[in-house]
């Protein structure tokens, strides 16, 4: 990690902010808007005559005698309202589990149960997900409503001795060890009675629709919500491979370890005689870097979109961002540049400050900036379009080198607060922090770098 002194900041001559923080914050909120999820779904479903036109796929309405909601994840209730407008009073039942009391009203049932962290809602809301579940027919068509939180928002151990606080002392570990989110989730899908496909099994006997809002890298559809619906491609080994990795068998309690140890967590759900659901992924980061990247040339900036910089620890990622960014702009010196990346990089927690990996990044990052040669003309942005970063209120923040040093004239410095994982408080006191609360929707992050 490199070093940047209280001592050293103090010495450098203070320049005036540009304003390229406001634009970085002014592209990510329009970003969030373009990518509204309403209209996403509506674009995409529509009914006409009783025939369901879904991504081009035409499904007939009038061979099922129900239409049957469930909604996990962050994005549930917004995706829930668009869905339940298409299809109308069709819509005879369904649950919709979130993170948060919903402005919208929605005919489904809504549950607010816990995230990051499961709560006794989680297991209430996955028995009821399952009873649901277990009462449709082959007349049901069920419409499944997938989004990034469903892994801790739906939840039913698959040992019986797994209690709720041993489950969420689990993923307290997993979310903090530093594992990325495809390991994170190959340990909930074996530790779990829905995850990993099984639910799909269980609705095998009714026609199943998957809508997908994702918050995982391209192509890992079956990451997002721990894959609750889809024969799972996650084997064994690999699980065993991040057990190892992370030396979890140390670290998880004791019923946890038992149901390991029992090999009670093994055998997803990989294949079914009956047709798997039909799905369509209908938002993605990719989508919300290509939207920041169009709306960044909008306001004058030659862009250059980084698709390498997806995961990782968070300081290598902004270390090879500054890097890109500094050589972007030696290449175009009389321009205004940009560098987008998205996905989410990963921020080990070793200390109870308040803040989140979006946060932490960008004030590691700025603080990279102060001894380069753009100082006076940066800024670094990085947000969760989900609206929250880690344990603070924020979606993220903003910030310039110069933001650091004047900090640094008060003797606050920026490496302090890092390692303390404390970065809400430094932008607290200096400002920057982008607070947009929750969105409703939740394709990763948006990492925006501009250099003038």
């Amino acid at each position: 990690m490199r070093r940047v002194s209280c001592s050293a900041i103090f010495t450098i001559s203070h320049f005036s902010m540009a304003d390229l923080d406001e634009i970085a914050k002014r592209v990510f909120l329009q970003t969030l808007r373009a990518i509204e999820p309403a209209s996403v779904i509506k674009r995409e479903l529509k009914v006409d005559n009783d025939i369901l036109i879904l991504g081009g796929r035409e499904i007939p309405l009038d061979a099922y005698q129900e239409v049957v909601l469930i909604g996990l994840g962050k994005a549930s209730v917004t995706m829930g309202a668009a869905v339940e407008s298409v299809f109308g009073n069709r819509v005879k039942r369904g649950i919709l589990v979130t993170d948060r009391r919903p402005r919208l009203a929605v005919r489904s049932e809504v549950v607010v149960a816990g995230h990051p962290l499961p709560d006794s809602k989680s297991l209430a809301a996955g028995q009821r997900i399952v009873d649901i579940i277990e009462s449709c027919t082959d007349r049901s068509l069920i419409v499944f409503l997938i989004s990034g939180g469903g892994s801790s928002l739906v939840e039913l151990p698959l040992s019986a001795d797994i209690s709720l606080e041993d489950l969420r002392f689990t993923n307290k570990v997993l979310i903090g060890c530093g594992a990325s989110i495809r390991e994170i989730n190959s340990v909930r899908k074996h530790l779990s009675r829905i995850k990993g496909g099984r639910l799909g099994y269980l609705a095998r006997k009714s026609q199943c629709i998957a809508l997908y809002f994702s918050d995982v890298n391209a192509g890992d559809i079956r990451s997002i919500a721990s894959n609750p619906l889809l024969p799972d491609d996650s084997s064994p080994e690999e699980f065993s491979n991040v057990v190892k990795k992370f030396n979890l068998m140390e670290k998880l309690p004791r019923s946890v370890v038992e149901a390991i140890g029992r090999s009670e967590a093994v055998g997803l759900s990989r294949n079914w005689h009956a047709s798997e659901p039909v799905t369509l992924l209908l938002l993605d980061n990719s989508k919300a870097v290509q939207t920041a990247a169009e709306l960044a040339r909008q306001h004058g900036f030659r862009v250059e979109v980084d698709a390498q910089l997806i995961e990782g620890d968070y300081e290598r990622v902004a270390e090879q961002s500054i890097d890109r960014l500094l050589k972007f702009k030696s290449s175009f010196p009389g321009e205004r540049v940009c560098v987008i990346s998205g996905s989410e990089v990963s921020c080990p927690v070793h200390a109870a400050g308040i803040g989140g990996r979006n946060q932490e990044f960008v004030l590691y990052s700025a603080a990279l900036l102060v001894g380069s040669g753009i100082r006076e003309g940066a800024a670094v942005l990085s947000c969760g379009t989900d609206g929250i970063d880690g344990n603070s209120k924020a979606a993220g923040a903003v910030a310039s080198p110069q933001s650091v040093i004047k900090a640094a004239r008060g003797c606050e410095d920026a490496i302090s607060f890092i390692s303390n994982n404390d970065s809400n408080s430094f932008f607290k006191k200096t400002g920057g922090l982008i607070v947009t609360g929750p969105t409703g929707n939740n394709v990763r992050d948006l990492r925006i770098l501009m250099a003038q």
